[in-house]
């Protein structure tokens, strides 16, 4: 509904029927044939505009990518229509590269002349509407811009690759300065735990040894200090068998 208002604003009355049709193939690229079908309908009287050409262009473009040749020519034959009217090249050169390659290869690779013959001279009136003074200088002008924006989507891809592999280098490397701190801490918890328990070792070998001692000096004056008898009984807390 957005969109639709957007290109409802458009002052162009020759594209006013067409307008729900190219919408929906915004929307829906399935749509696209029948959308350019409707343009390839339509009359075009009026001067073509850049706000016209940004709600066209991307459209026909895709349908020169279809794979049925009679949609190709449908395309080739709403853009012939639409150059020929086309108010100055400032309004269609940012389009160019959108629709020159296309009509390029139709001309070059469909095998029907007459949709050849459609193709080249779609790309003829687009030639003289973008302000070339040929097809060729228009060709190697577009795929020369092509080459270069592909050149710079490269190198972005790269550049943030690049940043990509740093970013996963830092991290493995505080990743492994984390893991050498979280052993060094375990080791050091480990040796703490060692020294305690040899600690508590010592501790009950001495306290052990200082029963023993106290147990053998139980009897003073031939006499056990527990029962008083110079031979404990059994029931004595310090009587031990022989």
């Amino acid at each position: 509904m957005a969109i639709r208002s957007v290109c409802e604003c458009n002052i162009n009355v020759d594209i006013k029927q067409s307008i729900a049709a190219v919408v929906l193939s915004i929307v829906k690229p399935s749509e696209t044939v029948k959308a350019v079908e409707a343009l390839c309908h339509t009359t075009f009287i009026v001067p073509v505009d850049a706000g016209t050409l940004s709600i066209l262009c991307p459209v026909l473009s895709r349908c020169l990518l279809e794979k049925k040749t009679l949609n190709k020519r449908m395309a080739c034959i709403v853009i012939d229509n639409m150059s020929k009217l086309v108010e100055s090249p400032y309004a269609v050169r940012p389009f160019g590269r959108l629709l020159v390659p296309g009509l390029k290869d139709v001309c070059d690779n469909v095998q029907f002349e007459d949709i050849r013959d459609t193709a080249l001279s779609a790309l003829g009136s687009l030639t003289k509407a973008l302000g070339h003074a040929s097809i060729e200088e228009a060709t190697e002008a577009y795929a020369l811009e092509i080459q270069l924006e592909v050149a710079a989507e490269e190198k972005r891809i790269k550049d943030e690759r690049g940043k990509d592999e740093i970013e996963r280098a830092r991290k493995e490397e505080e990743d492994k300065r984390d893991r050498a701190q979280f052993k060094e801490a375990m080791d050091a918890e480990r040796r703490l735990q060692n020294l305690k328990l040899e600690e508590e070792k010592k501790a009950n070998f001495e306290k052990s040894k200082a029963q023993d001692a106290q147990r053998k000096s139980v009897k003073k004056a031939g006499v056990c200090q527990g029962c008083g008898l110079k031979k404990c009984k059994k029931t004595c807390l310090f009587y031990e068998k022989k």
